[in-house]
């Protein structure tokens, strides 16, 4: 019987090589020319694009699988951990309700306080499928997390690439190279004092003032001074400069929150065009201060841009915080003043070594950090590897792990009945004893009490702790005590009577940023 012709057709490539020369052409008499060309690479065309779509199908099904085998040992482990009963899928939205009664406006603290106070120190909640958070209370917990949780959130390197560029510090998972580099910066940051500049700049003004305006004005010219040098307060641009880090800052996390570029969108192009803008006025400085001084510090743009940004937003909170204690409370005011006096002598100018002797002062820093810190929440996670803590619970690779700053730093059982007031001799271990030795700035120098040390976290601790925290302690004291050498801070009067800060509920402030005026003092040494 004959068969057909298309019994004889080479479906394949490696058909019609292998095919020898020889063999007779058992197709001459079906198909010639190009309609045999035509009909082979047609076909060939089929058939390779349905090997791909294969290759691809079970690509993505292997893919599918390991995500969905991953989101399966999280909710396997995540329900090991205690927290409300409450099945992964719903996520959020059922762990808040049952506990949120007909207030629908409670606060994540709040809600993370009923919830440690019903299920421990350890507490889990679900956000969503594969969205495994954990709030820890315990100072011992927090103390092992945060040495074992090196990582920090994808987002925040997503946020920090897209807002300055490459990184060296502020990536999500530390190696080697960066701890090095951390080390650097720490001792670079150690061995530096606030500008004499910033602070004879400072004197200068007595006008009506906006508090936070103005601590976030004193605190980028801290910081640039430190890493730039003094030219950064004569740079013309420093104005410009300061608008638009905080504007980037602002909106980084929103626009890292895509996972595809918005590119479609007007607002993102805008936001790209503001984050070029101030990384050229970044090279610009850098560029200037490498003509004016040799000791600055030496690291990329983006380094230098997260180090400003970090480190004005940490110190301008501090200041801001404790100029409003100050102004709401004089007789503390003239306590700091007192010791001010008493220890500085001379010009207008508090240097640093001087502030390190005035320990009443640097424990109203600490206070100041205890109470209001710059962010309600320490956020950690671990990427790659389970946390496995010393009470058996296993925190799974993936989950974020987050410390609830204000349960622990005005926990009553740490710090006192006293918790919610503003009380800076606290932290002196020998209350009586304010003069007779130097500190260095540290909490431990402090805090005898170790349980103490391990509960004030508004520098973080473990692997990511702050490298600059005893700079941001120092530089926002002696930018306190120059304020305070010189000027007597007052409410502006007609802010006076809707300005509010309940006398015994420091947390509560019904006015966090006041008008303040600077009144010269008629006795300065």
């Amino acid at each position: 019987m004959e068969e057909s012709c298309e019994t004889f057709v080479p479906y394949t490539l490696l058909g019609f090589l292998i095919r020898r020369i020889t063999d007779p052409d058992p197709f001459s008499s079906c198909y010639s020319g190009d309609l045999l060309t035509s009909y082979f690479l047609r076909d060939y065309f089929t058939r390779g694009t349905n090997a791909i779509l294969w290759i691809l199908f079970f690509s993505i099904t292997f893919i599918l699988l390991s995500r969905l085998a991953q989101i399966v040992r999280l909710w396997t482990l995540g329900g090991r951990i205690p927290g409300p009963p409450v099945w992964p899928l719903f996520g959020g939205c059922a762990t808040v309700a049952p506990l949120c009664g007909s207030d629908r406006d409670i606060d994540l603290t709040g809600l993370l306080s009923k919830l440690h106070d019903n299920y421990g120190p350890l507490v889990r909640l679900w956000f969503g499928p594969s969205q495994l958070f954990v709030s820890v209370k315990d100072t011992q917990l927090i103390k092992e997390i945060l040495v074992k949780a090196k990582d920090k959130l994808p987002l925040s390197e997503r946020a920090y690439n897209l807002a300055f560029g490459a990184l060296n510090l502020f990536v999500s998972a530390f190696n080697d190279k960066v701890n090095e580099n951390r080390e650097s910066l720490a001792e670079y940051l150690n061995n530096k004092s606030i500008s004499t500049n910033v602070i004879k700049n400072l004197v200068e003004r007595t006008n009506s003032l906006d508090c936070t305006t103005f601590a976030q004005c004193m605190a980028l010219k801290a910081i640039g001074t430190t890493l730039f040098g003094d030219i950064f307060l004569n740079w013309k641009n420093m104005t410009q400069y300061e608008e638009l880090l905080m504007t980037v800052a602002k909106d980084g996390f929103f626009w890292a929150s895509y996972v595809i570029a918005p590119f479609w969108r007007r607002d993102y192009w805008r936001y790209r065009s503001a984050c070029e803008r101030l990384k050229g006025l970044t090279l610009e400085i850098m560029e200037l201060s490498e003509r004016d001084s040799k000791s600055v510090l030496k690291a990329s743009c983006g380094d230098l841009l997260g180090l400003m940004l970090h480190g004005c937003v940490t110190t301008a909170s501090l200041i801001a915080n404790i100029l409003t204690r100050l102004v709401h409370y004089p007789n503390l005011q003239e306590q700091i003043y007192s010791e001010v006096s008493a220890i500085h002598k001379g010009s207008h100018v508090v240097s640093t070594d001087e502030v390190r002797k005035m320990q009443f002062l640097l424990a109203t820093v600490l206070e100041s950090a205890r109470l209001m810190p710059a962010g309600p929440f320490l956020q950690r996670c671990s990427l790659k590897s389970d946390m496995r803590l010393e009470n058996g619970i296993v925190i799974p690779a993936g989950a974020i792990v987050f410390v609830p700053l204000h349960l622990v730093q005005m926990n009553a059982s740490i710090w006192g009945e006293d918790f919610l007031e503003f009380v800076p001799s606290r932290f002196l271990s020998n209350e009586n004893d304010l003069d007779e030795k130097e500190s260095t700035a540290t909490k431990s120098q402090y805090l005898n009490e170790s349980f103490k040390v391990e509960a004030l976290l508004s520098f973080g601790d473990g692997a990511r702790a702050c490298v600059g925290q005893s700079f941001a302690v120092l530089s926002s004291a002696t930018l306190v005590a120059s304020i305070v050498c010189n000027f007597e801070i007052k409410l502006q009067q007609n802010a006076a009577k809707d300005s509010g800060l309940a006398a015994h509920d420091s947390v509560s402030q019904e006015n966090q940023s006041p008008r303040i005026v600077l009144s010269k003092r008629t006795d300065t040494n």
